[in-house]
């Protein structure tokens, strides 16, 4: 059983567990203080909302992990890259395929596709203790650190295309970790919304709103005083009075960021009605338009080799779809 201080006081336990320990995912502290794994100042808790003061004894021993990619296979899935050596793999994601195995994805992820890239179980050895992550943890598109995936470092939602960074040893994906946490990762996307007077007209727009899992909707993130700190940075690149091309730059990441931040402006992404986005509209010729995902492109990613430490700048073309449907939807070309 070790011990643990507070020495701070406030944060919830729960929170306070994640942060000593930021390769076991928070839900599996929430599980682990539910069971009576925990004691503070000698007292069993059973809720990982608990805060704590300054001084209290937090007795606990770590959860029991299962080893996640013990049973991934490595697949021959051939995916556009835009840098690669023996350290790291930046690929273009393609719509529609899941970036890590989970309950209806067995195969055919992002990650299958690494195994066979790396043909060595050594990211199967160096991820032994981490744990596997749901979807109703960690979200869609979560761009938070990836912990407990063979060389996978941060994610993107099953239908954005674009940048994706994967890691080809344990000590780069150590390295590109890091620098997601130390939020020295630039991210830029491109999103078509509905156009709404709260875009700004010139310049940038800074979103600074925190965002929390609602309530009810365990799918769905929602902004929420007492959330995680969230911040996005927006510019409209192109705009008609319905429709707006957005860049957005992610200043933190957390799950659903974009989504959220620009459903709060009440302009939602085109084809996202989890958030309010339409799934049907009409084009420039009064046609029927079905969207059938969020429209939503990670366009510029930009790290430091991990080993050089040497600046990349990796940019993924912008999909053809995704020209079609800004243009249907009567947007200049960009």
């Amino acid at each position: 059983m070790m011990q643990l201080i507070a020495e701070d006081g406030a944060p919830r336990l729960d929170r306070f567990l994640a942060d000593r320990f930021p390769e076991i995912p928070r839900a599996r502290w929430d599980a682990h203080v539910r069971l009576g794994g925990i004691k503070v100042n000698g007292e069993p808790v059973t809720k990982g909302g608990v805060r704590l003061r300054p001084g209290d004894r937090v007795e606990t021993e770590l959860p029991v992990i299962p080893v996640p990619a013990a049973h991934l296979e490595a697949e021959a899935i051939d995916l556009p890259s835009l840098f690669e050596d023996a350290h790291l793999w930046i690929v273009d994601k393609p719509a529609g395929m899941v970036v890590h195995p989970g309950p209806g994805h067995a195969g055919g992820t992002i990650v299958n596709a690494l195994l066979h890239r790396l043909k060595t179980p050594v990211l199967l050895e160096a991820i032994e203790g981490k744990s596997e992550e749901t979807e109703e943890e960690t979200g869609e598109l979560a761009e938070d650190v990836a912990t407990g995936w063979p060389g996978l470092v941060h994610r993107l939602d099953r239908y954005t295309t674009g940048c994706l960074c994967l890691a080809k040893t344990a000590e780069a994906q150590r390295a590109i970790q890091a620098q997601f946490k130390d939020r020295t990762v630039e991210k830029r996307y491109l999103a078509l919304v509905r156009h709404s007077p709260r875009l700004p007209q010139l310049g940038s727009l800074l979103i600074d709103e925190p965002i929390a899992r609602h309530k009810q909707d365990r799918l769905r993130m929602v902004v929420a005083e007492g959330g995680r700190p969230a911040q996005t940075r927006i510019r409209v690149l192109a705009r008609t009075t319905s429709i707006a091309l957005v860049e957005c730059e992610l200043l933190t990441g957390r799950t659903h960021q974009i989504r959220v931040h620009l459903a709060h402006l009440r302009a939602p992404l085109m084809g996202d009605p989890l958030y309010g986005g339409p799934g049907r509209w009409k084009d420039v010729d009064g046609e029927a338009l079905l969207l059938p995902h969020p429209a939503l492109h990670a366009w510029k990613l930009s790290v430091d080799h991990p080993e050089t430490g040497v600046r990349i700048h990796a940019e993924a073309p912008i999909p053809e779809a995704f020209r079609a449907l800004a243009a249907s939807l009567g947007l200049p070309g960009y």
